[in-house]
């Protein structure tokens, strides 16, 4: 297209400039040094430099309080918005690399797959409710208005739910940035590989002492390393912040989001070591309708201090997501490919969420003799409705043979929708949390949630009306051992109704989880080292899966549990060096079920995976303003399926990332896969083995200002 050249071409003279830099943006420092550099540590999480004044608060807003992250017994990792920029992140699963456990869902399977902590599949949230989906589609279409993304790992059900109820596997909460004091203004553009091109805008403006006002907006339109699949993207997220003369705070938000693809379906995993496949080519018809993503929500908040040691916090949120989906696939459970050649159907599948959350709660801090009191009382109501329809043409449109470069179907007639969906899920549900602290040494942690989890299904299924009624305990310890260093242990429940169950002759029970996790935390300000070491070892019952027996049908049988150790570190010896490590061992199976072997390793879960990343920031001389980082992300392979029957590759990869800042100016280079492996994901599409090749070698460029 005509402006997409004309931008490409400005943005080379950009990309030229840049390719002498390799990833940061400037970060704020101590009065002594320039103002070039800012901790990768949140301010919300442990201060790792040892000028702690620099880099402000160590509570995250997932735990629901003010209590230090040091004084939680839970791990709970934190990425920064400078984190993000300085790597030049653009996607949610982009970031999700840097945190130990966790696989995040790639963003052309955001319709059809969850990221997955600990091994077992996650739920997203923002600012603190959530955005129920069936799906990943919650995932925000951008980074450009993510203030920091906060990941609670194990069973976090005491303090969080709606949709079908509270997370059992993880929670992935995203911060949105808010209308704050001051006036400022920023835009960004992004060109580069699979002819990318994005602009975005964040402006900030304070009306008076009381009120700002905040717009952030981006649009991006892309390819993609598969051949012919397109990508439009658009995000807005507009926001206002009052402070009342009574000290109230409220903040209003709406966000929309819409996202426009060719639906990627996966590549067969038996035809990756065939002579001539280019494992780059569209799977499926070139001419299917695209996919479409849109979401929207409205959110209201309100912070009133009643006295000195009591607050009252309200949130609501109306939220609505509507996603079109088509697709052309192999459905290798009907019709068996032979070597390279696959028999094609298309599908269709349109959903519809609509949904009100509501959630209140009062904070009390106060002493009962030599015990620090940290209470937290709330309430929440959750009313969804879900409206989803399916149709597959079980005609093939054709028979594909991957190893032909010049072989195509036509999509053909949108396949007729046959099956139908109306569910309405309800979650009422009590909560009440206790953090003590004694002696400034030990704190303790105790919480319990009462849940009532109401399913209606108003057309299809088997006409269920059931209300479960679920306790959820949550208990805690941690004890310093000396200041920067403690050790902690935990266990903790959780409940939701079952997700994708699909069989209509059994009534849907609650999932189930439990998880206990024990480790070690480090806040060595004084080195500036930060992370934490844990064990942990959990446990789901009642986890719908596909019934190998009967297509698109679910079964609730045995358990499952996925054990192992994460390490999670960051070393800021001063504000020059920034260095991150992380390390997952994740031993996820079937541990007992009365169809799937037990022992299968669940689907998409490596082993052994982690992540290095270092950054360096010259602050003064002539290079001041520049930064390099450089990173190492590895994964050993995974099963594709339950039952197993194949694995996707190991990968080690290698980033790159440069920046440069000249007055209200920045210029930043990522780099992608440098040595260019040929590696191959797992992909989740309908339970099929199937797999994504990794992207090649790749480069971005991004120019912004700040005003």
């Amino acid at each position: 297209m005509e402006n997409r050249s004309l931008m490409r071409s400005a943005l080379l003279c950009a990309a030229a400039f840049g390719t002498a830099p390799v990833a940061a943006q400037t970060m704020e420092n101590s009065e002594d040094q320039p103002p070039k550099a800012q901790s990768w540590t949140p301010s919300n999480s442990i201060i790792v430099t040892a000028r702690r004044e620099a880099y402000a608060i160590d509570v995250a807003s997932v735990t629901r309080t003010t209590v230090p992250l040091m004084e939680v017994p839970q791990s709970i990792q934190v990425l920064t918005d400078t984190l993000i920029k300085e790597q030049e992140l653009n996607t949610l699963d982009e970031a999700l690399r840097n945190i130990s456990g966790v696989i995040p869902s790639l963003s052309s399977e955001l319709v059809l797959a969850n990221p997955i902590v600990r091994g077992f599949e996650a739920e997203l949230f923002t600012d603190g409710l959530i955005g129920y989906a069936d799906t990943a589609v919650a995932d925000p279409a951008s980074l450009i208005a993510v203030e920091r993304i906060e990941v609670a790992k194990g069973a976090s059900s005491a303090l969080f739910g709606g949709g079908t109820g509270a997370p059992v596997g993880g929670l992935i909460n995203i911060v949105s940035k808010t209308a704050e004091p001051g006036t400022k203004f920023s835009v960004r553009g992004r060109a580069g590989s699979f002819d990318t091109l994005q602009i975005g805008g964040d402006a900030n403006m304070q009306l008076d002492d009381n009120l700002s006002v905040r717009l952030i907006a981006e649009y991006q339109d892309a390819g993609d390393a598969i051949d012919v699949v397109d990508i439009e993207r658009f995000y807005v997220n507009v926001s206002v912040r009052a402070v009342l003369p009574t000290d109230t705070e409220i903040i209003a938000r709406f966000t929309h989001s819409r996202i426009e693809q060719l639906e990627y379906v996966g590549l067969p995993a038996s035809v990756v070591d065939i002579s001539g496949i280019d494992p780059f080519r569209f799977s499926g018809a070139t001419n299917a309708p695209p996919t479409i993503v849109e979401n929207l929500s409205a959110d209201f908040s309100l912070s009133q201090p009643i006295t000195d040691s009591l607050t009252l916090d309200f949130r609501a949120r109306r939220y609505e997501n509507d996603f079109q989906e088509f697709a052309t696939t192999t459905l290798t459970s009907l019709f068996p490919g032979t070597g390279s050649e696959f028999p094609i159907i298309s599908a269709q599948l349109p959903v519809s969420v609509d949904e009100w959350t509501l959630d209140g709660s009062f904070t009390a801090v106060f002493d009962t003799g030599a015990i620090h009191h940290t209470l937290l009382i709330g309430a929440q109501y959750d009313a969804t409705n879900y409206a989803a329809a399916s149709g597959f043409n079980l005609i093939p449109l054709g028979v594909l043979d991957f190893a032909d470069p010049n072989g195509d179907l036509d999509f053909g007639e949108i396949p007729t929708l046959t099956n139908f969906l109306n569910n309405e899920y309800r979650t009422t549900a009590i909560y009440a949390q206790d953090q003590l602290s004694l002696f400034d040494r030990l704190h303790l942690l105790a919480s319990i949630r009462y849940s009532e989890l109401t399913l209606r299904e108003l057309l299809g299924g088997n006409g269920n009306r059931e209300t479960y009624r679920e306790w959820d305990p949550r208990i805690g310890a941690l004890f310093d051992i000396t200041d920067g260093l403690a050790i902690f242990a935990g266990y903790a429940e959780g409940s939701r109704l079952s997700v994708f169950f699909n069989n209509p002759d059994d009534v849907p029970k609650p999932e189930r989880a439990r998880n206990y996790e024990a480790g070690v935390k480090l806040g060595l300000s004084d080195i500036g080292l930060s992370g934490t070491l844990a064990w942990f070892d959990s446990k789901r019952t009642n986890v719908p899966t596909p019934d190998p027996g009967t297509f698109f049908s679910s079964i609730q049988t045995g358990e499952q549990r996925s054990e192992g150790i994460e390490l999670d570190l960051i070393w800021e010896p001063n504000s020059n060096w920034s260095l991150l490590a992380t390390y997952a061992y994740t031993h996820a199976r079937v541990s007992f079920d009365t169809v799937i072997p037990t022992g299968d390793e669940l689907p998409r879960v490596p082993k052994h995976a982690g992540r290095f990343a270092a950054r360096y920031r010259f602050t003064e001389g002539v290079l001041e303003g520049l930064a390099v980082g450089a990173g190492l992300t590895a994964a050993s392979s995974a099963e594709l399926t339950l039952p197993n029957s194949m694995r996707s590759d190991s990968y080690i990869l290698f980033d790159a990332q440069a920046s440069y800042d000249i007055g209200p100016a920045r210029i930043g280079l990522r780099i992608d896969n440098i040595l260019d492996e040929q590696y191959f994901m797992p992909y989740q599409y309908l339970a099929q083995s199937v797999v994504r090749p990794g992207n090649p070698r790749s480069a971005f460029v991004t120019l912004g200002f700040d005003f």
